[in-house]
């Protein structure tokens, strides 16, 4: 006649089964089979554990159920044990993983690039001779897999982007990554980021009259989509004639950093200055060019000074005549329309304004956009008290496109043919009152 087997566990012990039981003590698990210790691991020994649960689940001490109740692993990983358990054995979980191996980068793959880009060849020539993605050859190059030689020919380093501007020519540096340059700037002597150090003293010192940006290589700069349209910025003429109509003091941050900094916040979709406190200071300067972007007390005060010079608008002129004169077609017609800014702030009492898409009336400025054909804008005029677009068209838009137009007929030409128009303006119904 079977006798009654009571369970019977050591004190602090956990139950897995009525007579399995398992303890954590020092960093070790240890299983339990009534109050006789029967096995034990180490606490993060991950293959050790997986193999005595499915051993359990094989021999019948314990359901897999129990498992997973006890240990809380998922039921798909302990099929899997257990099935690894069946048809491998404890070996199985011991073994080492079998991989595809490189499929592209072998070793004879790996000897050529070597031994092209040992012969001064750059990284796209070599990946086009061995018939590889140029991302691959230079993911293999930046992570060691591929030795590229130091050498004074710096096109391999231009072409994986590792050329730092101020780096001799002998040299190449490599990108620094996130965490590099994130133990940089927490370690910096003058606060977070502000590893320029000597060049923020000069500025203290009133030596330096501002910073110029210079950019090094960097990998997974947060917003660094941005740098992409630099370019296209600096054509247009971004920096082109700041330094003729705004003046700053000296100091580390000049006109070029904050116009710079502005553009990219609104090609990052900042909607506010507030909003640059929740990034990480040391990464926009990159983007910048300089050790960290500007606190945002700074930069307000750096704003407040521009805006007290009062040159924006005069600012914006010179740089539409310049538009003008480089698309005289596109500036023959011209497209004119008004959209309602609504005002949230409480320094300034605005009269009110229809809004059409809240149903409200708001407090609201009144801007009027002048387009090329393309919807290019050309220029905007503000009105804080609206008297509406035909007075606006009469008395701010006409005076400034006849003066900037170019192409125009002379006076002649007018006087001739009573038909012969300076240029077109097209605009909405607000624009029309009949006579």
């Amino acid at each position: 006649m079977p006798q009654l087997h009571l369970p019977m566990f050591p004190a602090g012990v956990t139950p897995i089964t009525d007579i399995l039981a398992f303890a954590k003590q020092d960093g070790q698990i240890t299983y339990f089979s009534g109050q006789m210790p029967v096995f034990s691991h180490a606490e993060n020994d991950t293959a050790t554990f997986r193999m005595i649960t499915s051993q359990f689940c094989v021999q019948g001490c314990a359901k897999q159920s129990d498992i997973i109740r006890a240990f809380g692993v998922t039921s798909i990983s302990l099929k899997r044990s257990v099935k690894k358990y069946r048809d491998e054995g404890p070996k199985g979980f011991y073994a080492p993983r079998v991989t595809r191996g490189p499929a592209v980068l072998v070793d004879a793959v790996v000897a050529k690039a070597e031994e092209r880009l040992a012969e001064g060849v750059s990284a796209a020539e070599v990946a086009a001779d061995l018939q590889v993605k140029r991302n691959t050859l230079q993911k293999a190059i930046r992570a060691g897999r591929i030795r590229t030689p130091v050498r004074k020919n710096a096109a391999l380093a231009a072409d994986i982007n590792c050329e730092d501007s101020k780096a001799d020519d002998s040299t190449t540096v490599a990108p620094s990554s996130k965490s590099q340059r994130a133990e940089v700037d927490c370690a910096a002597p003058m606060g977070r980021g502000a590893t320029a150090t000597l060049d923020r003293l000069a500025a203290s010192l009133g030596l330096l009259n501002e910073v110029m940006p210079a950019f090094a290589p960097a990998l997974d700069i947060a917003k660094g989509g941005v740098l992409l349209a630099l370019p296209a910025l600096l054509v247009c003429g971004l920096l082109r004639h700041a330094g003729e109509y705004f003046r700053l003091p000296k100091g580390f941050y000049g006109l070029k950093t904050i116009f710079l900094l502005l553009a990219f916040m609104a090609l990052a979709r900042l909607k506010s200055i507030e909003a640059l406190r929740y990034y990480a200071p040391g990464e926009w300067g990159k983007l910048l060019g300089v050790d960290r972007a500007p606190e945002v007390r700074t930069l307000r005060v750096k704003l407040k000074q521009l805006a007290d010079q009062d040159k924006a608008f005069p600012w914006s002129a010179e740089l539409c005549r310049e538009w003008m004169m480089e698309a005289p077609d596109e500036a023959a017609v011209l497209y004119a329309d008004g959209h309602v800014r609504v005002y949230h702030g409480r320094a300034k009492q605005l009269p009110k304004h229809y809004i059409s898409r809240q149903r409200l009336c708001l407090s609201a400025t009144a801007d009027y956009w002048v387009n090329a054909m393309d919807g290019k804008p050309f220029f905007v005029v503000s009105q804080a008290v609206d008297p509406g677009m035909l007075q606006v068209l009469e008395r701010d838009i006409i005076p400034v496109l006849e003066q900037d137009v170019p192409n125009q007929p002379s006076a002649e030409k007018l006087a001739a043919d009573p038909y012969l128009h300076r240029f077109t303006v097209v605009f909405d119904r607000e624009g029309y009152r009949s006579r």
